[in-house]
């Protein structure tokens, strides 16, 4: 009776436990890309250089593909807009089942968020940027499966409240 009991409760808690580490999981990399795009933003101001978040498949380059696989942050000392030995500052991976994808404003930009030695980021056409990154798992535990990292006009960053995806991974717009 006791194993009875106990198999009941396994059964309804795990479904429970799968949706609660979906969403830390989602929660997490939404975080480590807000604090990507700040350490971005106060490496430009302090070092009075550009600094960028980009795409990276090898944690060394600037890849521009998407979905993002990993995602690195440089200061661009030399103005070559090239991640350059000694120009990396931070290095992040994104892990499967994870997916990670920049609205339109940033693949544009070649994947990337650059802010100039102001703390503010621009566009390709000089207007401020206004984009969102979305984290994203195909699921639907937890149901609010998607998280936006929003960039804001004046280069302010945050998290968005989470989105009902409806288990899929809907392209993220700018604003």
């Amino acid at each position: 009776m006791t194993l009875l009991v106990l198999g009941i409760v396994i059964g309804f808690s795990i479904p429970m436990f799968t949706g609660v580490t979906n969403g830390s999981r989602l929660t997490a990399n939404a975080n480590e890309l807000v604090a990507a795009v700040q350490s971005a933003r106060s490496e430009a101001i302090r070092r009075n250089l550009r600094a960028s978040l980009c795409e990276s498949d090898d944690g060394a380059t600037c890849s521009g593909t998407s979905p993002w696989n990993g995602w690195i942050v440089f200061a661009d000392a030399n103005g070559n807009g090239n991640a350059d030995v000694g120009e990396i500052i931070r290095v992040g991976t994104i892990d499967a089942p994870m997916r990670v994808t920049p609205s339109p404003s940033i693949a544009l930009a070649n994947n990337r968020i650059t802010f100039r030695a102001d703390g503010l980021a621009y566009d390709n056409a000089g207007a401020l940027l206004q984009a969102n990154i979305r984290v994203c798992m195909v699921t639907v535990n937890p149901q609010q499966n998607v998280r936006d990292v929003n960039l804001a006009v004046g280069g302010r960053v945050g998290v968005r409240p989470p989105i009902n995806g409806a288990g899929a991974c809907p392209a993220p717009g700018d604003i």
